[in-house]
Formats: C-alpha cells, sequence, structure tokens
C-alpha cells in the first residue's frame, strides 16, 4: 500500500490522522504501532525499528522484534522521520524497497507486510536542501502527502473540537457542563494557539478538573490563557493583474528588501485564493508547512 507522509505543526494532530488512516484502511485488524524517532536516542533507535537478537550489543540480554517486525500484518507509524539519522535512512529506505527486516546482529533477513505512515513538524523539502534527509527516501516516503493545518486557521473547527472535548472530558470526570459562553467561544476563534489542537485540549481538561460545570465562562479558564485576543489581520490586497500596470508594480517593488518583496507577493498571492494556505501554496511552489512557518514567522515579529 501507498505510504503516506504527514506534516504539520507540533500539536496539530498528526498521530491521531494517521491512527485514522490505519483504522479506515483494510489493515485495521492489524496492529498500530508507533515510534517517535526524535524521542529515542540514535544509538538505540535501529534496534527499536528492526530489532537485535541476544548478545548483538551490550545490554541486549534477549532477542527483541522490533517495530517493523511488531507492526507486521498492519501499519508502523515513523513520527519526527527527519529525526532519523542518515545511517538508519539507508536502511529504512532498502526496508521500504525490499520489505525485509534484519534485525541488528542477525545474518538472515525476514520478509514483512508493512505500510509506513510517517510525519514531521518540520519542513521535509528544508530537509532535504540542508542534507539531513535523504532525498531518494523522500521521494519513497512522499506519495500521499497530509498536510495537519495549524488551528488559528481552522475556523469553526476550534469550538467543535473544544466541545467534543468538553463533553469527553466531563463524563470522565463526572462533571455536567452545559456548553461554551459566546465570550469563551470569540477568544477561542481569535487566539492564535500557538499549542495546537493539544493546547486547546489542556485548555477544556483545566476547566473540566477545576470545575463543577455548567457553561465555560471566561474566569474558568487557565490564567496563563489571555483574555483578550485581536483577531488576526486581514490579508493584503492582491497585486494588480492588468498586463498594463506591471510596470507600477514593477517600480513600487524596485529598492525594497527581498523579504518584504517575497511578503508582499505572499499576502497577495494568499488574497488572490480567499486566505486559504494550501491553494497559495501551490500557486508558488511551496510546501504549506513552509507557508504557515512564515505566516507564523510575520505575525511574531
Amino acid at each position: 500500500m501507498a505510504t503516506v507522509f504527514i506534516t504539520g505543526e507540533s500539536g496539530t494532530g498528526k498521530e491521531l490522522c494517521a491512527l485514522a488512516i490505519h483504522d479506515n484502511s483494510a489493515r485495521a485488524t492489524g496492529p498500530f504501532i508507533a515510534l517517535n524517532c526524535g524521542a529515542i536516542p540514535q544509538d538505540l533507535l535501529e534496534s527499536e525499528v528492526f530489532g537485535h537478537v541476544k548478545g548483538s550489543f551490550t545490554g541486549a540480554i534477549s532477542d527483541k522484534p522490533g517495530a517493523a517486525t511488531a507492526a507486521d500484518g498492519g501499519t508502523l507509524f515513523l513520527d519526527e522521520i527527519c529525526e532519523m539519522a542518515p545511517a538508519l535512512q539507508t536502511k529504512l529506505l532498502r526496508f521500504l524497497q525490499t520489505s525485509t527486516v534484519q534485525p541488528v546482529g542477525a545474518t538472515r533477513p525476514r520478509k514483512v507486510n508493512v505500510r509506513i505512515v510517517c510525519a514531521t513538524n518540520q519542513d521535509p523539502l528544508d530537509a532535504v536542501r540542508r542534507g539531513a534527509f535523504r532525498e531518494d527516501l523522500y521521494y519513497r516516503l512522499f506519495v500521499v502527502p497530509i498536510h495537519m493545518p495549524p488551528l488559528r486557521d481552522r475556523g469553526e473547527d476550534v469550538i467543535e473540537i473544544a466541545q467534543a472535548a468538553l463533553h469527553r472530558f466531563s463524563v470522565e470526570e463526572g462533571r455536567n457542563f452545559a456548553g461554551l459562553s459566546g465570550e469563551v467561544e470569540t477568544l477561542f476563534r481569535n487566539h492564535p494557539w500557538p499549542g495546537n489542537v493539544r493546547q486547546l485540549l489542556n485548555v477544556i481538561r483545566h476547566v473540566v478538573v477545576l470545575n463543577d460545570g455548567g457553561l465555560v465562562t471566561l474566569p474558568m479558564l487557565p490564567e496563563s490563557l489571555p483574555r483578550s485576543v485581536q483577531p488576526p489581520p486581514a490579508p493584503a490586497a492582491a497585486a494588480p493583474t492588468d498586463p498594463a500596470s506591471s510596470g507600477y508594480v514593477l517600480d513600487s517593488l524596485i529598492g525594497r528588501p527581498l523579504a518584504e518583496i517575497e511578503r508582499i507577493v505572499i499576502e497577495a498571492t494568499l488574497a488572490r485564493f480567499d486566505g486559504s494556505v494550501p491553494k497559495a501554496a501551490r500557486a508558488l511552489e511551496l510546501s504549506p508547512s513552509t507557508l504557515y512557518r512564515k505566516i507564523e514567522g510575520w505575525r511574531g515579529a
């Protein structure tokens, strides 16, 4: 089956997306094995992915199958794939090409049937350009790309996610909440949510644990969450597209810093596509994650 490459900022729900892909595939009855490549020391990552045999290195007191073998018949989710060491990237590429696993210290490979879903909060193309990620591995993995947009760009999703979390946490904690007040909904819509869905869930959990129920009001929210948030500025107006005006547009850009010109072009393209980052990214031949990062940088400036 085709590999899936999920991109998006930290906290946008990339693992939940991977799990949804697994649950809605023909492999749903098989195992779903998740491995965070950034959370495991590089000298142990090969053993975690491919396993090892007893005595293959100090501390290997018994055979270990590894995540790739454990996922046989199901899905192997490799989170933070761009954190993988170059030497292991080579072995992962061979695994993708041959569907065989050779544990550390083993003399014979084993055939497995695994679907790979990977994710990163980096721009994978930028990692390729920097030489941190193999180009051939990138093209082998980047077959079905999925971008998880940040929560601040998901409109009314923030309210639906908050309400669903409020209901779920209320059941878990034995509380009885009626919903969100209008002031809280307005605040949630305008807040930039730098921690994305993970931060929103943390806020809702805080409310449910420390309050008895009723309507969620502003005083119930954690003090760390600003009570007054300015809505993000509207995208700048698109540059004129009339050929007769092209000379004027060029004259208006001459002498400006390149970074400022880049921002003008990006904001004009966003305006052309009604603020849609994925559409603007395709028009500019950029990855959506690159565009999101630039926009976030401007907001924080």
